[in-house]
């Protein structure tokens, strides 16, 4: 295996009053889209031993973990899933994972059982767990969202339900004003994607940054929201907003679905550093090259 590089070391000295002690490293990784074809397998296993060489506290996954549910049969997804989660248990750190639009079971099947044991995102709960929940480590509050909609016509777009908004409200409740918040979801709230491609005045689409960002982070305006973690793109970028909150899209795990680099990215992911209320991020390339 390559020795693992280190693409992009930034330190951000955020100089909060919160109540995080000590220290301790996070990863955040995307787009796993783990399939038993294009030298996923091999790719993953290279990926598993990373990480346990960098011996982080958690790891967190943003979404589109298995390839593909919105569009293989049962028997091929099932298949992926099990042996995703063979390989996944040989990780020593625990795993948080988020829903992304590839766990959403027969959604684009014409012929899909709508009311099936699977379908939708009952696949994602009995496979990987609660779509959205919260939880403490070390003094920052961590939040996993689910804002994988499904419209009425069997498509999906980047927002939050009303029962999630109301949820959240009720979490923020209980957390410290100066406690350091970390969200995670698949969809970005804010990314530079359509801009970088197409021009400063380029406008997202709603499959490719989530319509209700706006009244997402408006809740949170009166917290320490530090950091949040997005996906669904394979792309890189870290944007530090009014120098209090950073928003990372992690690079894809799998590259351009295990064929290649895309958006010129090496397949990678995001290894946080924490010590205290300050913050440093490293991107991480795990050597693994497509074939």
């Amino acid at each position: 295996m390559k020795k693992i590089s280190v693409a992009v070391l930034v330190l951000l000295n955020f100089t909060t009053t919160g109540l995080a002690q000590g220290k301790f490293s996070f990863v955040f990784m995307s787009d796993i889209h783990y399939t038993q074809k294009f030298d996923a397998p091999r790719g993953f296993s290279m990926l598993v031993d990373t990480l346990n060489k960098l011996n982080p506290d958690l790891v967190m996954v943003g979404g589109d973990i298995i390839y593909d549910a919105l569009r293989v049969k049962e028997k091929e997804l099932i298949g992926n899933t099990r042996s995703y989660l063979e390989q996944a248990s040989r990780i020593k750190a625990p795993l948080h994972y988020a829903v992304g639009n590839h766990e959403i079971f027969e959604l684009y099947q014409k012929e899909a059982d709508t009311n099936g044991a699977l379908y939708g995102k009952r696949y994602y709960e009995k496979y990987f767990g609660k779509r959205y929940y919260s939880f403490d480590h070390k003094g920052w509050h961590f939040m996993v969202l689910d804002n994988i909609f499904i419209t009425p016509d069997r498509k999906y777009i980047g927002k939050i339900d009303s029962v999630q908004l109301e949820w959240i409200r009720e979490d923020l409740k209980a957390v410290n004003a100066q406690t350091p918040i970390v969200i995670m979801m698949h969809v970005p709230l804010i990314t530079t994607l359509s801009q970088w491609y197409g021009g400063g005045t380029n406008a997202n689409d709603d499959k490719v940054a989530a319509v209700d960002s706006h009244r997402l982070l408006r809740l949170f305006e009166s917290k320490n929201l530090r950091l949040v973690l997005q996906g669904h793109l394979h792309y890189f970028e870290a944007l530090n907003v009014l120098n209090k909150t950073t928003f990372i899209t992690a690079p894809s795990v799998s590259g351009k679905w295990w064929r290649s680099k895309q958006h010129n990215v090496e397949e990678g992911f995001i290894k946080i550093n924490v010590d205290g209320d300050k913050v440093d991020y490293e991107y991480i390339d795990y050597g693994w090259e497509a074939k």
